[in-house]
């Protein structure tokens, strides 16, 4: 399912490409960390207030929020992207963009995750909604834990479905590549950062092709993006621009 943004005020057009204001690493309640007023449909509400042209929820090792997010996208006029953050068993968040659900679903059908049960007391819900805001059901599966894949081979999965996977807030101690592996290998050509990276970091990696992303947990967070060219505002034309720079 490919979204175009209807036209809008505030969009920039510069001859026959457009600037896109995007937020691509968006958490909803499915992601036990995340608020349970994150549903589908309130995050992209929210994201067309913050005049946001095109977001993606990527929850941790899960998809079931995705479609209704879609769905909400086309009925508010903002590009919606399918995508996950998943885990590596090197413990690694890896931010994975598709062109399409059927993309996306392929790539998350074949992943291997950790049988481990979610404890809700300790870790949080997992929480699956309707369009309506409704939770229609939870996930038991600990949705936070490592998967048995390590990141260049979910890089190659991905391309070879259309998609990427890009090493995710590489700035951060936490779960991010550069943390845990000490260097990011010259192979990753887009890489993610957090709105408040800092300037050494930018200046490391200035050869690749950032993406700034939120990583909201929260309403209140979302929109702390970046701008992007693109062809137009689909998520095709977003997956054939950063696919670009790893060919």
């Amino acid at each position: 399912m490919i979204c175009i943004r209807r036209q809008s005020s505030y969009r920039v057009r510069l001859g026959d490409t457009v600037i896109v204001t995007y937020d691509l690493h968006i958490h909803s309640g499915l992601s036990p960390c995340a608020d349970k007023d994150m549903t589908p449909v309130n995050i992209v509400g929210y994201a067309k207030l913050k005049g946001l042209d095109m977001v993606a929820i990527a929850d941790h090792n899960a998809i079931e929020n995705t479609d209704v997010a879609i769905r909400a996208g086309l009925e508010y006029g903002v590009c919606v992207v399918p995508a996950m953050e998943l885990q590596t068993q090197e413990d690694i968040h890896m931010l994975c963009l598709f062109p399409d659900m059927i993309s996306l679903r392929k790539f998350y059908e074949k992943l291997n995750f950790m049988p481990i049960k979610n404890r809700p007391d300790i870790f949080g819900e997992q929480l699956v909604y309707d369009e309506d805001d409704n939770i229609v059901s939870k996930v038991d599966r600990l949705l936070a834990a490592a998967t048995l894949i390590g990141p260049e081979e979910a890089f190659e999965r991905a391309y070879e479905l259309g998609g990427i996977a890009v090493p995710a807030h590489i700035d951060r101690e936490s779960n991010g590549m550069l943390a845990i592996f000490g260097s990011i290998s010259p192979s990753y050509r887009v890489v993610e950062m957090s709105p408040t990276a800092a300037e050494e970091v930018r200046e490391l990696y200035a050869d690749r092709f950032t993406l700034t992303n939120s990583d909201a947990h929260t309403l209140e967070d979302i929109g702390g993006g970046g701008i992007i060219e693109l062809n137009e505002v689909s998520a095709t034309a977003l997956l054939a621009h950063l696919r670009g720079y790893s060919q």
